[in-house]
Protein backbone atom coordinates (compact mmCIF):
# COMPACT_ATOMS: atom_id res chain seq x y z
CA UNK A 1 0.00 0.00 0.00
CA UNK A 2 1.65 3.19 -0.96
CA UNK A 3 1.33 6.48 1.60
CA UNK A 4 -1.43 7.98 -0.89
CA UNK A 5 -3.45 4.99 -0.58
CA UNK A 6 -2.61 5.18 3.13
CA UNK A 7 -3.68 9.23 3.58
CA UNK A 8 -7.02 8.19 1.50
CA UNK A 9 -7.83 5.72 3.82
CA UNK A 10 -7.12 7.73 6.80
CA UNK A 11 -9.44 10.85 5.73
CA UNK A 12 -12.41 8.06 5.20
CA UNK A 13 -11.95 6.71 8.42
CA UNK A 14 -11.61 10.42 9.82
CA UNK A 15 -15.01 11.16 7.98
CA UNK A 16 -16.71 7.77 9.19
CA UNK A 17 -15.68 8.58 12.72
CA UNK A 18 -17.46 11.96 12.03
CA UNK A 19 -20.34 11.75 14.23
CA UNK A 20 -18.69 9.48 16.53
CA UNK A 21 -16.64 12.34 17.39
CA UNK A 22 -19.46 15.06 17.53
CA UNK A 23 -20.98 12.70 19.99
CA UNK A 24 -18.55 14.00 22.26
CA UNK A 25 -19.03 17.23 21.93
CA UNK A 26 -22.97 16.83 22.77
CA UNK A 27 -25.31 17.00 25.75
CA UNK A 28 -28.44 18.34 27.13
CA UNK A 29 -29.23 21.38 29.10
CA UNK A 30 -31.40 20.10 32.25
CA UNK A 31 -31.76 23.06 34.33
CA UNK A 32 -34.36 21.44 35.93
CA UNK A 33 -32.70 18.35 36.52
CA UNK A 34 -33.07 18.27 40.36
CA UNK A 35 -37.00 18.98 40.23
CA UNK A 36 -37.87 16.07 37.78
CA UNK A 37 -39.40 12.56 38.42
CA UNK A 38 -37.41 9.05 39.26
CA UNK A 39 -38.81 8.10 35.99
CA UNK A 40 -37.68 11.23 34.01
CA UNK A 41 -34.58 10.72 35.38
CA UNK A 42 -35.00 7.32 34.35
CA UNK A 43 -35.47 8.13 31.08
CA UNK A 44 -32.69 10.13 30.31
CA UNK A 45 -30.45 8.00 30.86
CA UNK A 46 -31.70 5.01 28.61
CA UNK A 47 -31.52 7.80 25.54
CA UNK A 48 -27.84 8.36 26.80
CA UNK A 49 -27.32 4.51 27.07
CA UNK A 50 -29.50 3.22 23.73
CA UNK A 51 -27.72 6.50 21.90
CA UNK A 52 -24.44 5.04 22.01
CA UNK A 53 -22.40 7.93 22.37
CA UNK A 54 -19.16 7.68 24.36
CA UNK A 55 -19.83 10.80 26.07
CA UNK A 56 -21.93 13.31 26.92
CA UNK A 57 -22.42 16.61 29.09
CA UNK A 58 -25.15 17.26 31.32
CA UNK A 59 -25.74 20.31 32.65
CA UNK A 60 -28.36 21.62 35.68
CA UNK A 61 -28.85 24.30 38.42
CA UNK A 62 -29.33 21.69 41.63
CA UNK A 63 -30.67 25.07 43.76
CA UNK A 64 -34.15 24.56 41.98
CA UNK A 65 -34.58 21.65 44.66
CA UNK A 66 -32.92 23.55 48.24
CA UNK A 67 -33.79 20.05 49.91
CA UNK A 68 -32.32 17.66 47.41
CA UNK A 69 -29.83 19.64 45.45
CA UNK A 70 -28.24 16.49 43.49
CA UNK A 71 -31.65 14.40 43.01
CA UNK A 72 -31.49 12.22 39.90
CA UNK A 73 -27.43 13.18 39.37
CA UNK A 74 -26.84 9.65 40.58
CA UNK A 75 -29.09 8.26 37.96
CA UNK A 76 -27.04 9.76 35.23
CA UNK A 77 -23.25 9.18 36.85
CA UNK A 78 -24.53 5.27 36.86
CA UNK A 79 -24.55 4.75 33.39
CA UNK A 80 -21.79 2.17 32.17
CA UNK A 81 -19.44 2.51 29.59
CA UNK A 82 -20.13 6.17 29.05
CA UNK A 83 -17.95 9.54 29.57
CA UNK A 84 -19.08 11.72 31.89
CA UNK A 85 -18.95 16.04 32.11
CA UNK A 86 -20.85 17.40 34.91
CA UNK A 87 -21.73 20.57 34.92
CA UNK A 88 -22.90 22.60 37.93
CA UNK A 89 -24.92 26.45 37.34
CA UNK A 90 -24.56 28.00 41.02
CA UNK A 91 -27.28 30.21 40.56
CA UNK A 92 -29.44 31.55 38.17
CA UNK A 93 -30.34 35.28 36.40
CA UNK A 94 -33.02 35.85 38.05
CA UNK A 95 -33.02 34.54 41.36
CA UNK A 96 -34.35 37.16 44.02
CA UNK A 97 -31.19 36.52 46.51
CA UNK A 98 -28.98 36.94 43.73
CA UNK A 99 -30.37 40.25 43.15
CA UNK A 100 -30.48 41.68 46.14
CA UNK A 101 -26.93 43.26 46.61
CA UNK A 102 -23.74 42.47 45.17
CA UNK A 103 -22.19 41.58 48.82
CA UNK A 104 -25.47 38.67 49.17
CA UNK A 105 -24.92 36.73 46.37
CA UNK A 106 -21.29 36.58 46.80
CA UNK A 107 -22.41 34.98 50.36
CA UNK A 108 -24.97 33.10 48.10
CA UNK A 109 -22.04 31.78 46.03
CA UNK A 110 -20.33 30.59 48.80
CA UNK A 111 -22.24 28.60 50.46
CA UNK A 112 -23.63 27.35 47.59
CA UNK A 113 -20.31 26.33 46.67
CA UNK A 114 -19.60 24.44 50.01
CA UNK A 115 -22.46 22.24 49.15
CA UNK A 116 -21.40 21.95 45.45
CA UNK A 117 -17.41 20.86 47.04
CA UNK A 118 -19.31 18.11 49.22
CA UNK A 119 -21.00 16.75 46.73
CA UNK A 120 -17.90 16.89 44.56
CA UNK A 121 -15.74 14.98 46.67
CA UNK A 122 -18.35 12.29 46.09
CA UNK A 123 -18.00 11.81 42.62
CA UNK A 124 -15.00 13.26 41.18
CA UNK A 125 -13.91 9.54 40.65
CA UNK A 126 -17.24 9.16 38.47
CA UNK A 127 -16.32 11.87 35.62
CA UNK A 128 -14.32 13.49 33.05
CA UNK A 129 -14.35 16.79 34.03
CA UNK A 130 -16.70 18.71 36.48
CA UNK A 131 -17.90 21.92 35.12
CA UNK A 132 -18.52 25.14 37.62
CA UNK A 133 -20.97 27.95 36.25
CA UNK A 134 -21.13 30.77 38.74
CA UNK A 135 -24.68 31.80 37.02
CA UNK A 136 -26.92 30.44 34.60
CA UNK A 137 -26.79 33.54 31.87
CA UNK A 138 -24.80 36.35 34.15
CA UNK A 139 -25.31 39.51 33.25
CA UNK A 140 -22.29 40.61 35.42
CA UNK A 141 -19.23 42.60 34.38
CA UNK A 142 -15.81 40.52 33.62
CA UNK A 143 -14.55 41.88 36.86
CA UNK A 144 -17.78 40.81 38.80
CA UNK A 145 -17.41 36.92 37.18
CA UNK A 146 -13.88 36.77 37.93
CA UNK A 147 -15.03 37.76 41.88
CA UNK A 148 -17.56 35.02 41.50
CA UNK A 149 -14.94 32.63 39.76
CA UNK A 150 -12.69 33.34 43.23
CA UNK A 151 -15.53 33.28 45.27
CA UNK A 152 -16.29 29.44 44.37
CA UNK A 153 -12.70 28.12 43.91
CA UNK A 154 -12.28 29.29 48.01
CA UNK A 155 -14.71 26.62 49.07
CA UNK A 156 -12.88 23.71 47.05
CA UNK A 157 -10.77 21.62 48.86
CA UNK A 158 -9.14 19.99 45.26
CA UNK A 159 -9.40 21.76 41.38
CA UNK A 160 -8.42 18.36 40.21
CA UNK A 161 -10.72 17.71 37.26
CA UNK A 162 -12.92 21.08 37.68
CA UNK A 163 -13.03 23.58 34.87
CA UNK A 164 -14.86 27.42 34.80
CA UNK A 165 -17.28 28.69 32.69
CA UNK A 166 -19.29 31.81 31.78
CA UNK A 167 -22.95 31.32 30.66
CA UNK A 168 -24.73 34.10 28.96
CA UNK A 169 -27.74 34.96 26.71
CA UNK A 170 -26.44 36.21 24.33
CA UNK A 171 -22.62 37.91 23.95
CA UNK A 172 -18.97 37.36 23.33
CA UNK A 173 -17.21 38.37 26.58
CA UNK A 174 -14.65 36.05 26.06
CA UNK A 175 -13.13 34.96 29.63
CA UNK A 176 -9.59 34.70 30.40
CA UNK A 177 -8.54 30.31 29.23
CA UNK A 178 -6.51 30.34 32.44
CA UNK A 179 -7.97 31.83 36.27
CA UNK A 180 -5.56 31.33 39.31
CA UNK A 181 -7.65 31.33 42.72
CA UNK A 182 -6.99 30.35 46.17
CA UNK A 183 -8.54 26.99 47.16
CA UNK A 184 -10.30 26.19 51.11
CA UNK A 185 -7.20 25.32 52.37
CA UNK A 186 -5.41 28.52 51.24
CA UNK A 187 -2.81 27.00 47.96
CA UNK A 188 -2.97 28.74 44.69
CA UNK A 189 -4.44 26.49 41.82
CA UNK A 190 -4.94 27.59 38.10
CA UNK A 191 -8.15 26.60 36.35
CA UNK A 192 -7.30 25.97 32.62
CA UNK A 193 -9.68 25.35 29.68
CA UNK A 194 -12.11 27.84 30.88
CA UNK A 195 -14.72 28.18 28.32
CA UNK A 196 -17.87 30.60 27.23
CA UNK A 197 -21.28 29.38 26.62
CA UNK A 198 -24.40 31.04 24.83
CA UNK A 199 -27.44 30.36 24.28
CA UNK A 200 -28.89 31.09 20.60
CA UNK A 201 -30.46 29.17 18.11
CA UNK A 202 -27.16 28.47 15.78
CA UNK A 203 -23.40 27.24 16.33
CA UNK A 204 -22.32 30.97 15.59
CA UNK A 205 -20.40 33.11 17.62
CA UNK A 206 -17.32 33.08 19.51
CA UNK A 207 -18.33 31.00 22.35
CA UNK A 208 -16.88 27.38 22.08
CA UNK A 209 -20.18 26.05 24.17
CA UNK A 210 -23.89 26.57 22.64
CA UNK A 211 -27.13 25.77 24.02
CA UNK A 212 -30.40 26.56 22.68
CA UNK A 213 -31.77 27.27 26.06
CA UNK A 214 -35.11 28.36 26.00
CA UNK A 215 -35.91 28.59 22.67
CA UNK A 216 -37.29 25.38 20.82
CA UNK A 217 -35.51 22.63 19.09
CA UNK A 218 -38.80 20.63 17.81
CA UNK A 219 -38.42 17.36 16.55
CA UNK A 220 -41.82 17.62 13.52
CA UNK A 221 -41.38 13.79 12.83
CA UNK A 222 -43.61 11.39 14.05
CA UNK A 223 -42.88 9.86 17.12
CA UNK A 224 -45.48 7.38 18.19
CA UNK A 225 -47.79 9.52 16.29
CA UNK A 226 -46.91 12.88 18.20
CA UNK A 227 -44.49 15.44 16.66
CA UNK A 228 -43.58 19.26 17.13
CA UNK A 229 -44.03 22.54 14.70
CA UNK A 230 -42.11 25.31 14.94
CA UNK A 231 -44.85 27.08 17.02
CA UNK A 232 -44.94 24.45 19.54
CA UNK A 233 -43.24 26.55 22.39
CA UNK A 234 -46.57 28.81 22.59
CA UNK A 235 -45.16 31.31 24.84
CA UNK A 236 -41.37 31.08 23.60
CA UNK A 237 -38.75 34.15 22.75
CA UNK A 238 -40.13 33.11 18.78
CA UNK A 239 -36.81 31.51 17.68
CA UNK A 240 -36.77 27.69 16.54
CA UNK A 241 -34.73 25.13 14.77
CA UNK A 242 -36.19 21.56 13.58
CA UNK A 243 -34.14 18.94 15.47
CA UNK A 244 -32.74 17.62 12.45
CA UNK A 245 -31.41 20.90 11.67
CA UNK A 246 -29.92 21.61 14.99
CA UNK A 247 -28.11 18.03 15.23
CA UNK A 248 -26.73 18.48 11.82
CA UNK A 249 -25.37 21.66 12.98
CA UNK A 250 -24.08 20.35 15.92
CA UNK A 251 -22.37 17.53 14.28
CA UNK A 252 -20.59 19.75 11.90
CA UNK A 253 -19.27 22.30 14.48
CA UNK A 254 -16.22 21.99 16.96
CA UNK A 255 -18.04 23.51 19.84
CA UNK A 256 -19.66 21.74 22.30
CA UNK A 257 -23.80 21.37 21.64
CA UNK A 258 -25.90 21.57 24.70
CA UNK A 259 -29.82 20.41 23.93
CA UNK A 260 -32.91 22.26 25.96
CA UNK A 261 -36.32 20.81 25.85
CA UNK A 262 -39.16 22.21 27.58
CA UNK A 263 -39.82 19.23 29.09
CA UNK A 264 -36.36 19.92 31.10
CA UNK A 265 -37.40 22.66 32.92
CA UNK A 266 -41.09 21.66 33.91
CA UNK A 267 -42.89 23.41 31.44
CA UNK A 268 -46.99 22.64 30.76
CA UNK A 269 -47.50 20.04 28.08
CA UNK A 270 -50.69 19.44 26.08
CA UNK A 271 -51.79 17.85 23.16
CA UNK A 272 -54.21 18.64 20.32
CA UNK A 273 -54.51 14.96 18.53
CA UNK A 274 -51.04 14.73 17.27
CA UNK A 275 -49.96 18.20 18.30
CA UNK A 276 -47.59 18.79 20.83
CA UNK A 277 -47.49 22.24 23.09
CA UNK A 278 -45.85 23.97 25.94
CA UNK A 279 -46.58 26.81 28.20
CA UNK A 280 -44.23 27.97 30.71
CA UNK A 281 -46.07 27.59 33.83
CA UNK A 282 -46.35 30.76 36.35
CA UNK A 283 -44.87 28.73 39.41
CA UNK A 284 -41.38 29.38 39.70
CA UNK A 285 -39.29 26.40 38.81
CA UNK A 286 -38.42 25.63 42.28
CA UNK A 287 -42.28 25.11 42.96
CA UNK A 288 -42.92 22.61 39.89
CA UNK A 289 -43.26 18.98 40.06
CA UNK A 290 -42.71 15.67 38.11
CA UNK A 291 -44.47 12.46 38.44
CA UNK A 292 -44.02 9.43 37.47
CA UNK A 293 -47.19 8.25 36.27
CA UNK A 294 -46.81 11.35 33.54
CA UNK A 295 -43.51 11.94 33.78
CA UNK A 296 -42.01 15.21 32.14
CA UNK A 297 -39.00 13.21 29.93
CA UNK A 298 -41.67 10.52 28.68
CA UNK A 299 -40.71 8.00 25.71
CA UNK A 300 -40.96 11.14 23.50
CA UNK A 301 -38.35 12.99 24.91
CA UNK A 302 -36.41 9.99 25.15
CA UNK A 303 -36.14 9.46 21.78
CA UNK A 304 -35.51 13.08 21.21
CA UNK A 305 -32.83 12.93 23.07
CA UNK A 306 -31.27 9.93 22.09
CA UNK A 307 -31.51 11.18 18.03
CA UNK A 308 -29.74 13.94 19.28
CA UNK A 309 -26.54 12.22 21.24
CA UNK A 310 -26.64 9.40 18.08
Amino acid sequence: MNIITCCTCALVGLLLCGNVYAAERKGFAAVGLTRLSGASAANLATAVRESGCRQFEFSFMPFFNAKDPFNNVNTLLAIPNVGKVETIFLSWRDEKVMNDGWGNALATLGRRAGAVNRHLNGVRNKVDNIVLVPMLEDQWTQPRWLEAVQVVAGQLDSGDKVTFRRSVNSGNDMPPTNISARLKNGTSHTFTSTRLEAHRIDHGGNAQVISNDGRLVYQDADIAGKHETKSSLVDGPGESRSLADWTSDANASAKVSLLWRPSYNLYTRTYAQSLITYRKPDVLLENRSDSDSDPAVNAFEQEVLKSFLH
